[in-house]
């Protein structure tokens, strides 16, 4: 890193001025973290750069290694094509409802505009697609889109379209069902001619049954996925907006829900022991002999 580029991290990170007044001293930190970053983002552009060369390069030697001793590549080594050519119309359409700007702070409205682009990835890349439509999009979530991901040119996503009025209001609503998992009626299937409606938002839990009070208010169906029939998530029954795409689509390879939860859901949210058989379960959880040892008995929560 240059003296520049340093000294440059170093103005963000410490060198705040003085806050003026009427504004507290958090604001103004992060107004003037975000005038810097605007002023150098030159230099972070050239860093980031440097810094997926280098991955590359390494990438590359470390594949070679594997074709010179004979061995197959590990499976984190075999990149998924970013574009299936042989994508089959899953027949279902998808709304990710933003109609929440207003709730979520700004560090939360860039985790959602990084949410939509990993839906957008995943309805490229999976076996089947859907037509998703990205509803009440403005303010905040279209701002930084147009500023901040203005490269990505998502006007032009293909089976992704940008509205900026509430589109859902002008839907016939016997053929609407709004994810949430604040209700108990689980979806059985996924069926094709149906639209499926994703509360777009990011607040760590904060508004409590928000999509199901959204859903009620507009006498829509609300209905959640069936994760807890077929796996025990550790932590929050609650998946991003992009793992919810990606695990619709995965359905419709084979209309199985356990197998695609568990090859979507990352496998640290995964009660690994609580998904097994009773007769594996039964041999994970056995207890260790104490006698020999001396010690405690522990269940074997890792098999």
């Amino acid at each position: 890193m240059s003296e520049g580029e340093s000294s440059a991290k170093r103005r963000i990170t410490c060198d705040v001025p003085p806050k003026p007044t009427g504004i507290s001293k958090k604001q103004w930190k992060r107004q003037w973290k975000l005038k810097q970053f605007e002023l150098n983002k030159e230099v972070y552009a050239a860093r980031r750069r440097d810094k997926r060369r280098k991955a590359k390069e390494r990438r590359r030697e470390i594949i070679k290694e594997y074709e010179a001793r004979g061995e197959p590549l590990p499976e984190e080594l075999v990149r998924i094509p970013r574009i299936n050519i042989n994508q089959t119309d899953s027949g279902m359409k998808l709304i990710i409802d933003c109609g929440f700007d207003d709730l979520m702070n700004d560090k939360e409205i860039v985790s959602l505009s990084n949410q939509i682009t990993r839906a957008y990835s995943a309805n490229r890349r999976a076996d089947h697609y859907a037509e998703v439509d990205v509803s009440s999009f403005d303010k905040r979530l279209a701002t930084r889109f147009n500023v901040g991901l203005k490269d990505s040119n998502h006007k032009s996503w293909d089976h992704f379209s940008f509205h900026e009025n509430d589109i859902i209001a002008e839907k016939e609503r016997s053929n609407l069902v709004y994810l949430t998992a604040d209700t108990e009626d689980e979806l059985e299937t996924l069926e094709p001619g149906t639209t499926y409606i994703i509360g777009g938002i990011v607040d760590k839990n904060r508004h409590k049954e928000l999509c199901l009070n959204k859903a009620k208010d507009m006498t829509i169906t609300p209905k959640r996925l069936p994760l807890t029939k077929y796996v025990k998530l550790d932590g929050r029954q609650v998946l991003t907006t992009g793992h919810v795409v990606q695990l619709m689509l995965k359905y419709f390879d084979n209309h199985d829900w356990k197998e695609a939860i568990e090859s979507v859901i990352p496998q640290r949210k995964i009660d690994q022991v609580a998904t097994l058989n009773q007769e594996e379960r039964a041999a994970a959880l056995q207890v260790t002999d104490s006698s020999d040892s001396g010690n405690e008995e522990k269940p074997l929560t890792q098999i």
